[in-house]
C-alpha cells in the first residue's frame, strides 16, 4: 500500500520547500489547495502520493516530454550478480526488472537497435576506483575477476554490440560508449538497470548533457528502497528524461 508514496523528507526536497513548509500547511488546512493529499502509515508517518508530486511538478513547467529521436541504443546498467542477488549487499529491491529488461532486450534485437551492457568494477589501481569506494566501501567486491560482475543469467547469453567494463559512475564518462554510439549515429538512449538513483541518474544526466535523448523504461530499473526509487524517478523525469512505461518504450522502438 505504500509503495507509490513519499516519505515528507522526500516530498519536500522534490518541491523545493521544507518539511516544516508541509507540516504547517497541513496544520492550517492548506494542504489540499495545493493538490496533495496526505496519508498516514499505520505507525504514524506521513506519506505523500506520487502521483499528486508528479502533477505539482507540471504545473510548475517540469516534466515535458522530450521523446524519441530517429535512431535509439539500449543501454544497461549493473544488472549484475552484486546488484540482482539477494545475499549481495548491494543488491537492489528486485521485482520484474530483470523480465522487464529481457522485453526491452529482445524487441531491441527484433528492431535491429544496438544494445550496450555496462559493468561497474573496481580497480586498486585506479584513483576513480578508490576515490568511490572510500565513500562506498562495498564497491571493493566488485573486482574484474569475481563473480559478482557477472551479467544474470537470465540476461547474459545475449549478443550485445558492447560490454563495457567501467570504474566510473556513469556509462559516458571514459568515452568507450559515447564514441561508439556517436559511431551508429544514435540520438536516443534508452537506459536501464542499477541503481535508479546511482549510475542511472548519474548516465541519465551526462547523457543529456552529450546531446542524447534520455528514455526510461520504468520497469526496467531498480534501488535498495521504493522510496529512493519513486523520489528519484520523478525527480528524473521532472528534469532530464522520460520515464515511461516499459509497454510506452517498446511502441516507441517500433518503426
Amino acid at each position: 500500500m505504500y509503495e507509490n508514496l513519499l516519505n515528507i523528507s522526500d516530498a519536500a526536497k522534490l518541491l523545493g520547500v521544507s518539511p516544516s513548509t508541509l507540516r504547517r500547511l497541513e496544520k492550517n488546512g492548506n494542504i489540499e489547495e495545493y493538490g496533495l493529499k496526505v496519508i498516514y502509515t499505520p505507525g504514524g508517518q506521513r506519506r505523500y502520493i506520487q502521483d499528486d508530486i508528479q502533477q505539482l511538478y507540471s504545473n510548475q513547467g517540469f516534466s515535458e516530454q522530450i521523446g524519441f529521436g530517429e535512431k535509439p541504443a539500449v543501454l544497461i546498467r549493473d544488472l549484475t550478480i552484486a546488484f540482482t542477488d539477494p545475499h549481495s549487499q548491494l543488491s537492489i529491491k528486485l521485482e520484474n526488472q530483470i523480465s522487464a529488461t529481457q522485453q526491452l532486450i529482445e524487441e531491441a534485437l527484433l528492431q535491429k537497435i544496438p544494445i550496450i551492457f555496462s559493468i561497474t568494477i573496481y580497480k586498486s589501481d585506479n584513483l576513480v576506483s578508490r576515490l568511490w569506494s572510500g565513500k562506498f566501501p562495498l564497491l571493493q567486491i566488485l573486482d574484474r575477476e569475481s563473480t559478482w560482475v557477472n551479467i544474470h543469467p537470465a540476461l547474459s547469453e545475449y549478443p550485445y554490440d558492447m560490454i563495457n567494463h567501467s570504474v566510473y559512475i556513469t556509462s559516458l564518462y571514459d568515452n568507450q560508449v559515447d564514441d561508439f554510439l556517436k559511431r551508429q549515429g544514435i540520438d536516443t538512449i534508452i537506459l536501464a538497470g542499477a541503481t535508479t538513483s546511482g549510475s542511472i541518474r548519474a548516465t541519465a544526466v551526462e547523457a543529456l548533457q552529450k546531446g542524447y535523448r534520455v528514455i526510461i523504461p520504468k520497469e526496467t530499473v531498480g534501488d535498495r528502497n521504493q522510496t529512493l526509487q519513486n523520489s528519484t524517478l520523478i525527480d528524473l523525469n521532472a528534469r532530464y528524461a522520460d520515464v515511461m512505461s516499459l509497454d510506452k518504450v517498446l511502441k516507441g522502438m517500433k518503426p
